[in-house]
Order: C-alpha cells, then structure tokens, then sequence
C-alpha cells in the first residue's frame, strides 16, 4: 500500500540518527527527513536564515534533555544546589524561541523534558528545592507547558508516558550513550514514533470514526441469553464486572469526543436491549448507539450495512469482539476495517483500548461533541426517504435551511477539519494547516465561507467550505467541499447558486476552476458534470455567472452581506 508522505524537521540536543533511520523505515508515513546535526538547537531557533527554514514542512520536533536548556540544572546532576529562578529564566528563553519558529512548519512538536539517563538520589534530596532532581525536572515541565499548551499548533509530547511503557530497563542504553551520545534505546523510540504518527495522522484526518461493538463477553460479562440480564457481570463488587464498567467508561469518553458507536451482537434483539435498558450498573445506552444490528446474521455483513447506513467507509471503522472466530471472519472478508485482538483477560480491555490510539485528537470541535445525533437525526431522515414516492418530495418535506457565512475566528477549527477529512464531495482536495488556512482566508482577492444546514430532524452543524480567488472580474472556484452525508440534498445545488449571485453582485462574469482527480473524489466530477459545468474530455471548466439558475426547491437559503465579510477579514488578521 502506498505511504502518505510527511515531512518533518528535527532539531535535538543528542545524537538522534538511530530515531531517524527507525522513522524512515517506519510503516506510518514515507518520511522526508531534514536535520542540522545534534546539539545545535539555540544556533538554528535563533537563525532565520537556517537552511531548515527555508522550505515550509510537516513537522518541527524539537528534542532537547534538561540539562541542554538550562547549564543551572547541570549543577543538580553533579550534585551541587541550583537557583530555581535562573532555570524559570531558561525555560522562559526556550519558549520564546520555539515561538519563533511556529510560522516555518504546520505543526510543532516539543517532548517533556526526562532524563538522558537514570539517576537514582537521596529520598531527602530528590524533591528538595535547592538539590532535587525530581523538584526541578517537575518545575520545568510545569512551566514549559503554562508557555506552550495555549500555542495553536504546537503540542507538547509526554516523554514520561515513553519512558514508561518501556521501563528504564528498556528505555535507556549507558554504554550507546557513552560511546555515541545516544541515550535512548530503539524500543524507547519506536513509543515516539507511534505517538507522532498518530498524532499527525488525526490532523490529516486518517484516525477512526466509527467503533462497532460486540455485546456478550465485551461490553458486559456472561451470555445475556443464557444468564439474564440481572446476572451479567458488569460493576458490584466483582473484579470482572468493574473492569467491563471502567471498559464502558473509557468507550463512553470516545463517543463525548466525537466517536460514533454502533452494535453488531449475535443475539436476540429484544433481550439485549432490554439488558442495557435494565442493568443498574451500565454506562452505555441505547442512546449512546448510533445504529445496532443485533441478530443472528454474519457479522461481516452487518458491519457493511451499518457503514452503508451511516455513508462511511470501511477504513474508517474499528470492530471489537471478544470471539477470535468472528475477529477472524470480519478480517477476512474486509480487510480495511481494523480488528484488533482483544486480550483474553477482560481485567486487561481498559488498558488495550487506552492504548490502541487509533481515533487520536489534537482537539475536538463542537460538530464532534454533537456527532452522534447528528448521524441518529441522519437515520431519521433516512427512514422518511424511503416512505416517500420522489428525492424532491423528500427535501420539501425535510424544511431544509442553508446557512453560507464569511468565516469566522470560532469556525476556524471546523473549517480546517473539513478540508483534512474531506475527500469525496472536494474539489481540489488540498490539505491545509490552520496556520495555512488563515494566511489564504486574509488575502484580500479571496473569500471563504462556512456552509451550515438544519432541517426538521435537527443541526447538520457546519458541513461545507466553499473559496473563490478573483482577479480580473474573473473568479476562480479554489475549494467546493460538502460532507458526503449531506450530498444529494440540493445543498451542492445551493451554493453554487450562491457563487453565482455574488460573481453578479460584485461584477465577476465568469467562474472557472479545476477539479484535482483522486481516487476518491469521483463524487464531485460527477455534480459538475451533471450540471453541465465539466467537460466530459477536461479537468479545467468555466461558465458565465449568469448561467441558467437552478430549481432549488423552495429551500430555505441565508446569505451573508459583503460588510460581514470586511469585519470577519479583520478580525482574522487581528488573530
């Protein structure tokens, strides 16, 4: 399978070439690699003209030890007391450097300090003010993170979290450190390497969306049909039972972050459902549960219906089940959809899915907290569909409301994640930074704006990013995105209407663009073409602003004024 590429500057206080030839040969990312050699971290933060900085990346990951910030903590490793203040003023300096050089790089990567190797002191000494290790180290942390964590797009890393999971045993390699100045060992960075992959594949949009569950010995202990719902083991005063309720827990704070959950049980319908309506002790509803297919059917093909249901892909799925039988038989007959392997030990599930990683966030938008019913009002609509005789029928029928806004400074995370996540109904299907985002969205020749829908059923929330850039009286269509649960609803329709109105009411008189060809994005060639807009023969279009207007269906449509767009320009520039 062919790599997502990623680039990615490194910048470390050690010799870093063992992580570098681990990451390159990682399965993650078709890693580009650019480095300035080991401890050269202040000379090239403070250099603008650093060939580092001369091509925009991916990533910056700046690496140090403690002792490298600041020559105060040396004192402390060679046994001597060390003032507090100045190692306060030399964390403050770091900071202030790699702020600096947040505007070369997407993102910006900074571990916790840890260590280079262990150390063992006197319990008197270790959190004593003036000669502890631990104190200080802890007091570094502290503050590194009062100056970064309110950074967009610069995320520090838990190094304590790596040190770990590996143990120090593991972890550290004295005689690599003495002989090559590596302090780490290749277990040690195959944990950073896993965290970083993870974390730039959430912004890129390639975590999991959606989680199906098994029942039985999964979410809860014993065999409903066989036990009854008062005798599953699930809380109480059983070891077992909290661990599935701790289990339900976690699960439950996957869905508050924008996870959607289903159910796939091979069980009688009515008695499962009745046992997680009845039992006291669970944690998950019925109401937690986007869709449920629980029967006696082949898994495989209910996990296909639910993803059908729901206009997801298989990619984007992950199956739990406690069976190594029905694990086996869903990844054999669909091998994009992640089926882990569940410990044997349900004592050992909470700690399994903590760290499987897979549906990793830098951040979660109010569309995420709120996805769940958006996709339950989804089925709803879903169902009135399929009572009535025409597609128009139904959209008149749904009361559909269209909101198109001028961005704004609150949207800004939304917006970026559809342009990440987005790769069906997309034009261009260019992936932007939010850094990125707001230097396009301040130029005055462009506009962009937010597409938000409602209907009887509830909030779509913000489903669509539509761009132009004029120059000339000429206006060139840069982004056209919708959520592919959205598409067919004459909301494509709407905003190109709406491109229209505003070319004619600015005195543009015509509208080209170019549709970037993937593997996935068939959906919007097919809308153009269908309107007329593409040649069949070419990628590049163009039509007058005054093209025949479409049937809309009396859809209700709220436009912005060019003022709010003057406001809202503003106040990005001011961010």
């Amino acid at each position: 399978m062919k790599k997502n590429k990623a680039s990615i500057n490194i910048i470390s206080s050690f010799n870093h070439a063992n992580f570098v030839s681990l990451l390159k040969n990682s399965s993650s990312f078709d890693w580009e690699v650019n480095e300035v050699d080991y401890n050269q971290v202040f000379q090239t933060l403070t250099n603008s003209n650093a060939k580092m900085w001369k091509q925009r990346v991916n990533i910056t990951l700046i690496w140090t030890t403690p002792e490298s910030i600041s020559s105060e903590f040396q004192k402390l490793q060679n046994k001597n007391e060390a003032n507090s203040d100045i190692i306060k003023k030399d964390v403050d300096y770091f900071c202030s450097c790699v702020k600096s050089i947040k505007k070369y790089s997407d993102i910006v990567l900074v571990p916790n300090w840890i260590l280079k190797q262990p150390n063992e002191t006197s319990l008197a000494f270790a959190y004593s003010k003036g000669f502890g290790l631990e104190y200080n180290l802890s007091f570094m942390n502290y503050y590194l993170s009062e100056q970064l964590n309110k950074e967009k797009n610069l995320y520090i890393l838990n190094s304590s979290k790596w040190l770990l999971n590996c143990g120090a045993s593991s972890a550290y390699n004295s005689k690599l450190w003495y002989l090559t100045k590596t302090p780490f060992s290749n277990n040690f960075f195959k944990q950073v390497i896993s965290d970083l992959s993870n974390l730039y594949g959430s912004i890129k949009g390639l975590s999991k969306k959606l989680l199906i569950l098994d029942l039985d010995d999964t979410l809860w202990g014993g065999i409903v049909g066989e036990v009854g719902w008062k005798n599953l083991r699930i809380g109480g005063h059983d070891h077992l039972g909290e661990a599935f309720r701790d289990f339900q827990i976690q699960i439950k704070s996957l869905k508050n972050q924008g996870i959607i959950l289903a159910l796939a049980s091979k069980n009688d319908e009515a008695t499962a459902i009745k046992a997680i309506n009845s039992h006291p002790e669970m944690i998950l509803s019925m109401e937690d549960f986007v869709t449920h297919r629980i029967n006696w059917e082949d898994k495989a093909k209910n996990i296909i219906d639910i993803v059908n249901e729901l206009n997801l892909g298989l990619q984007s799925v992950v199956f739990l089940d406690d069976s190594p039988f029905e694990r086996a038989r869903v990844q054999e007959a669909l091998p994009e959809v992640l089926v882990p392997e569940l410990p044997k030990d349900p004592t050992d599930y909470n700690t399994f899915l903590s760290k499987l990683r897979c549906f990793d966030k830098t951040h979660v938008t109010d569309e995420d907290k709120s996805r769940s019913n958006l996709y339950k009002s989804e089925s709803k609509r879903i169902k009135l569909k399929q009572q009535l005789k025409s597609l128009s029928d139904w959209i008149k029928t749904l009361n559909l409301t269209i909101v198109i806004e001028n961005i704004k400074n609150e949207n800004t995370p939304r917006a970026v994640q559809l342009f990440n996540k987005t790769n069906q109904m997309n034009l261009s299907t260019r992936r932007l930074s939010e850094q990125e985002f707001n230097h396009w969205v301040k130029v005055d020749s462009n506009n962009l704006w937010t597409i938000r829908a409602a209907d009887k059923f509830g909030d779509y929330g913000i489903i669509g990013i539509l761009s132009i850039s004029t120059k000339n009286n000429i206006a060139t269509l840069v982004d056209f995105i919708l959520s592919c649960r959205v598409v067919g609803r004459y909301i494509e329709e709407t905003m190109i209407e709406f491109l229209k109105e505003f070319c004619q009411e600015n005195n543009v008189n015509k509208i080209k663009g170019k549709y970037k060809k993937t593997d996935k994005n068939s959906l919007c060639y097919n809308f153009l073409n269908k309107l007329q807009l593409i040649d069949n023969n070419q990628y590049s279009f163009e039509f007058p602003s005054n093209k025949k207007k479409l049937n809309l269906l009396n859809i209700t449509v709220k436009k912005p004024t060019y003022k709010e767009k003057i406001n809202v320009s503003k106040n990005i520039m001011a961010k």
